[in-house]
C-alpha cells in the first residue's frame, strides 16, 4: 500500500478592506467544505431544551484537486482552536476522491460546542472549517469577577449582563442593569462590620454610598453545596426555580456558600463567592470624607441566573 505523508499546516487568509469600490476578491478554493442547512457564518442555534443536533458535512474538490484525508477534531467553543481528533471521524483515500459526505451528530448539548473539519488534498494542502452549535440557554452563566464592599479598585455594584460586570457610582449610566450590590454593614449579634450582599435600593438605610434609581433586590442563603452549584448546566433551571423567593435586604457573605437573589424586574439566580479577602484602603464615606486605613473586603464571585426569555 502506498504510504501518504501528510504535511499539516495552517493556511490563513487576511482580507483587507479597500476604499476602492471596484475591489473584488476573486478566489475559489481548490477544496470546499459545506454544512447542510447552515449559512456562511458556520453557526447553528438550537432551540431551548434541544440536546442533539445532526448535520451533513460535504467536501468537494475542484478539477485539479483530489481529497486524500478527512478528519473531525473537537474545538474550543470560544476560540475555535482544534483539540483532539474524534474517534472514528477520520477517513483516508489512497487514490484521492473528488467528493466526500458524512453525517456528524452533536450529543449532550448542555453548552455551546464546536468542531473543526480538516481536509487535506493529495498535494498536502490543508483546508479547515469550524462548525459551531450554539444552545439557547435556560440558565445564564457569568464569568468569575472581582468586586468589593466599597468603591476603590472594582466597585460594589454587580450586573449580570454580558457575562458579569462590576461598576462604581461613576458608571451611573449602567445603573438600570445592576442586579445587586455589596457593602460592609453592622452585624447586630457581633457588633462588627461584616461583608454583605445589600439591596441596591436600600443602601442608604445601611449607611452606604449610593445613587438614585437603583432597583430592589432580595437575598437568601441556600443550603446548596458548591458541587450542586457547579453541576447546574445551562439547559436546566429547575433547581433554581424550585427555591422559594428570597426576602432579605441584606445578608452576610461567606466564602463557598451559595446565595439566592431575585430582582424587582424578576431576575432570579444564584451567587457563588469563591474567595473573600479582607484588605485596607483610603475609602470615601457617605459624608464625602476620605478615610485612610479603612478595612473592606474584596470578593470573587460568579452567578447562574434563570434566562428570562
Amino acid at each position: 500500500m502506498k504510504k501518504i505523508v501528510l504535511s499539516i499546516f495552517a493556511i490563513i487568509f487576511f482580507v483587507i478592506s479597500c476604499s476602492d469600490d471596484n475591489f473584488t476578491l476573486d478566489y475559489t478554493p481548490a477544496v470546499v467544505i459545506q454544512f447542510e442547512g447552515i449559512d456562511e457564518s458556520n453557526i447553528h442555534t438550537v432551540d431551548k431544551g434541544v440536546m442533539q443536533y445532526t448535520t451533513t458535512i460535504g467536501v468537494k474538490a475542484g478539477n485539479e484537486a483530489k481529497i486524500s484525508s478527512f478528519e473531525i477534531y473537537t474545538a474550543n467553543a470560544e476560540t475555535g482552536t482544534a483539540g483532539a481528533l474524534i474517534d472514528g471521524k477520520s477517513e483516508f483515500f489512497e487514490e484521492g476522491v473528488t467528493n466526500y459526505e458524512t453525517e456528524y451528530t452533536f450529543d449532550n448539548l448542555t453548552e455551546n460546542k464546536c468542531v473543526k473539519i480538516v481536509v487535506t488534498d493529495i498535494l498536502g494542502n490543508v483546508f479547515e472549517k469550524n462548525l459551531f452549535v450554539k444552545i439557547t440557554p435556560s440558565v445564564i452563566f457569568s464569568k468569575s469577577v472581582n468586586i468589593e464592599t466599597v468603591e476603590n479598585y472594582y466597585g460594589p455594584y454587580y450586573a449580570s449582563w454580558y457575562a458579569g460586570r462590576v461598576y462604581m457610582r461613576r458608571d451611573a449610566e449602567y445603573k438600570n442593569e445592576i442586579d445587586f450590590s455589596l457593602g460592609d454593614i453592622l452585624d447586630e449579634a457581633s457588633q462588627t462590620m461584616v461583608p454583605s450582599f445589600v439591596n441596591p435600593s436600600k443602601r442608604q438605610d445601611y449607611i452606604l454610598l449610593t445613587m438614585s434609581g437603583l432597583q430592589d433586590t432580595k437575598f437568601e442563603l441556600t443550603d446548596l453545596t458548591k458541587a450542586q452549584y457547579l453541576n447546574i448546566t445551562q439547559v436546566d433551571a429547575a433547581l433554581i426555580n424550585s427555591l422559594p423567593d428570597p426576602q432579605k435586604d441584606a445578608i452576610k457573605i461567606e466564602k463557598d456558600k451559595i446565595y439566592l437573589f431575585k430582582t424587582a424586574n424578576g431576575k432570579k439566580g444564584l451567587i457563588y463567592p469563591s474567595s473573600l479577602t479582607k484588605t485596607t484602603g483610603t475609602i470615601e464615606d457617605i459624608n464625602g470624607k476620605w478615610n485612610e486605613n479603612t478595612s473592606y473586603y474584596q470578593v470573587t464571585l460568579s452567578t447562574k441566573i434563570v434566562a428570562t426569555n
